[in-house]
């Protein structure tokens, strides 16, 4: 029961998230190839996709250590994954690629506060968001693909 409304919930996050970093990198595109400001809600749309992020990596960890349904491990076990494809992805591949999106999102954050000129915070929220939504649409589509 628990499992299934943690679940629902990072699958609904997971949506505003891709939302989010759509957005993010439209509108980076649109502020570079247009010569516009970086404005407040600029940051504030990465900013969203950023704690979004966040959530989704609170939700993965409670779903795969605390509400995984394995009663033959304990809960801090990762399971063999040796000899399932489908096991491997999500104990080690799924995991790996958020984690990275989530550093190349944070670094984005980082660097575009530093930058100065609204084209170099343009550039590098294209180049920062638009890496991290790449990686975790690959992780969707390969999840698909083990469903």
């Amino acid at each position: 029961m628990v499992y299934r409304i943690v679940f629902n919930l990072h699958i609904y996050i997971s949506a505003i998230t891709l939302i989010a970093g759509l957005v993010t990198v439209i509108k980076s595109v649109i502020g570079w190839s247009g010569r516009k400001q970086y404005t407040r809600l600029d940051f504030g749309i990465s900013r969203a996709f950023s704690i979004a992020l966040y959530l989704q990596l609170m939700l993965g960890f409670i779903i795969y250590f605390l509400l995984r349904s394995s009663t033959r491990t304990p809960a801090f076990e990762i399971p063999d994954s040796s000899n399932d494809a489908s096991l491997r992805f999500w104990a080690i591949e799924h995991i790996a690629l958020m984690i990275f999106a989530l550093f190349l999102t944070q670094l984005g954050r980082l660097y575009i506060k530093k930058c100065i000129k609204p084209l170099q915070r343009f550039k590098a929220s294209v180049f920062y968001y638009g890496s991290s939504l790449l990686l975790i649409l690959f992780s969707l589509s390969i999840a698909l693909f083990f469903k």
